[in-house]
């Protein structure tokens, strides 16, 4: 069922769920440390699943948690995979083409950077590696430089260091999860870039004003009760 069509069951879901009876299936991508994180029994937490799962509470609804690489995620909702999807995701005018975004509920920093072995070549120059579907993969698009998406971040860093490509790309500062690997690899934040977007947020297909509504209530509800604050602290 495609986006547009799956609007009208997805309302019929909503109203359900006023009774406790309904369910949001959600896609996103993890690891992504620290808005997801991978548990130690295999299931998901990070500071974007536990804004979910608080917004699901307030409003009696099941989440219905789906993995999927970064590059289904817009798709995904569009075809009516999935309900809602989030993750990291910046809004760009260009996603905002294809889907509904929520209100942001994080202001991101506008500085990315190049990872690579110290020498390579400056990006003008180099062959680039980068995960499909992301900002990094749209601005590299646009300033018509040389790359290769991956769909994976884990493969896009594995091209760097097995020789394919000479720099990766993507949101590498202030990753505690990745910087033992950096270490062993002698990886370096050598270049950096910045890349301008309105925020993280969450994205629903397009037209589907009642799910988008809910959110934004719960989101505005959150950020002025303090709890998308104390996720901060406790996640960033």
């Amino acid at each position: 069922m495609g986006c547009f069509a799956s609007v009208s069951a997805l309302g019929a879901t909503l109203t359900l769920a006023a009774a406790g009876d309904g369910h949001l299936v959600i896609g996103t991508e993890a690891p992504f440390p620290p808005y997801m994180v991978l548990a130690e029994d295999g299931g998901l937490t990070g500071f974007e699943h536990d804004l979910m799962q608080e917004i699901c509470t307030r409003e009696q609804l099941a989440c219905d948690w789906r993995r999927v690489a970064f590059e289904e995620l817009i798709p995904g909702v569009m075809d009516g995979r999935f309900d809602v999807v989030l993750g990291g995701m910046a809004i760009t005018p260009e996603r905002r083409a294809l889907v509904d975004f929520t209100i942001p509920y994080q202001q991101t920093d506008d500085t990315e950077w190049f990872l690579g072995f110290p020498g390579a070549p400056d990006p003008g120059h180099a062959h680039i590696a980068v995960q499909s579907g992301t900002l990094h993969e749209a601005w590299l698009r646009d300033e018509g430089l040389d790359y290769r998406a991956y769909t994976t971040e884990s493969q896009t860093l594995e091209a760097v260091e097995n020789g394919p490509a000479d720099l990766a790309f993507g949101p590498f500062e202030m990753r505690p999860d990745l910087a033992p690997r950096f270490a062993e690899q002698g990886l370096e934040l050598l270049y950096e870039v910045q890349l301008g977007d309105e925020g993280t947020a969450m994205a629903v297909c397009k037209g589907n004003g009642d799910l988008l509504a809910m959110l934004n209530g719960v989101i505005r509800d959150m950020q002025a009760d303090g709890t998308i604050a104390t996720l901060e602290s406790r996640w960033f």
